[in-house]
């Protein structure tokens, strides 16, 4: 039987050793940036979206790594983007991440934009070295336009700035955000993996929603864990969602039935993978997402 935790600690290993390959600490640009880069890129986590990546590759049986890695560790560069950038005084307002003072808390905020800047813009120069078929790497970069855009993380971003500390704040507005600024990416990367391995187009399609109802869970679970979990576990400061005002799925219908809704979507889940040969990993990934404490 699968230990996902052994396994998720294997890949991460893995993930982290293809970063180091891709971003060594010299090399071009100014060595400050590259600095204020490699800080977040190598400050720990769970290295969760380029593993998603991989693993819905090779349940197609598929393992070439020179078609697959740039593809899995640019989305840890665009992700790691998204953190830098969300931590920042006129976002989240955020002192730690993974356990580390934050990007802007070290290299002041400047450089913290523009670290997460160049992460994303090396993320598609990291794409470009993937040796899959132009016409899957076109695909690709549409899924990741269209995830990380003004209809995906970072509309969802918007979303979450704009209705803090909101007395309206509903179900409906908190599905948004949830769905846009973290269900979308965790989509994506499931669909990226899909599409890298050739997958059909009735499998994509389950995939794609098996992906949507993982990444809500995973952001209920982290409006849960900011409520119940201490920094040292989380790696982060908790209680930040109340202080400000934000829109979560605890605030709407409480601590208990966050809870089960998220048990909900991870059942729902697993229900669509059993329909799906080979998917034993994804269905222990969904799993740990429900039970982790980080």
């Amino acid at each position: 039987m699968l230990n996902i935790e052994e396994y998720l600690k294997v890949r991460k290993k893995e993930v982290d050793e293809y970063i180091e390959r891709y971003l060594p600490e010299s090399g071009e640009g100014p060595s400050i940036l590259r600095k204020a880069m490699r800080y977040s890129l190598l400050a720990g986590g769970k290295r969760l979206r380029p593993i998603l990546v991989l693993c819905t590759y090779e349940m197609f049986g598929k393992n070439d790594k020179s078609e697959i890695m740039p593809v899995a560790i640019a989305q840890e560069f665009i992700h790691t983007f998204t953190l830098i950038h969300d931590d920042l005084p006129a976002l989240d307002n955020d002192d730690l991440r993974r356990g580390k003072p934050t990007n802007h808390k070290v290299f002041g905020e400047a450089m913290a934009i523009l670290a997460g800047d160049a992460l994303f813009i090396e993320s598609f120069n990291l794409l470009l070295k993937s040796t899959l078929p132009p016409d899957k790497l076109v695909t690709i970069m549409k899924i990741i336009s269209k995830e990380i855009g003004i209809n995906g993380v970072i509309g969802g971003q918007v979303m979450d700035v704009e209705t803090e500390r909101k007395a309206d704040c509903n179900e409906d507005i908190v599905r948004y955000i949830h769905e846009k600024k973290t269900a979308s990416f965790l989509r994506a990367c499931i669909e990226i993996g899909a599409v890298a391995a050739g997958s059909n187009s009735h499998t994509f399609e389950k995939l794609s929603k098996v992906g949507t109802l993982m990444g809500l869970a995973f952001q209920i679970v982290d409006d849960i864990l900011d409520e119940t979990s201490t920094p040292e576990e989380l790696g982060k400061t908790p209680g930040k969602d109340r202080q400000s005002g934000k829109c979560t799925w605890v605030k709407v219908h409480g601590l208990e039935n966050a809870k089960k809704e998220a048990q909900k979507l991870v059942d729902n889940a697993i229900n669509i993978l059993d329909t799906v040969d080979n998917s034993y990993i994804l269905k222990e990934i969904a799993r740990f997402i429900i039970e982790r404490t980080y």
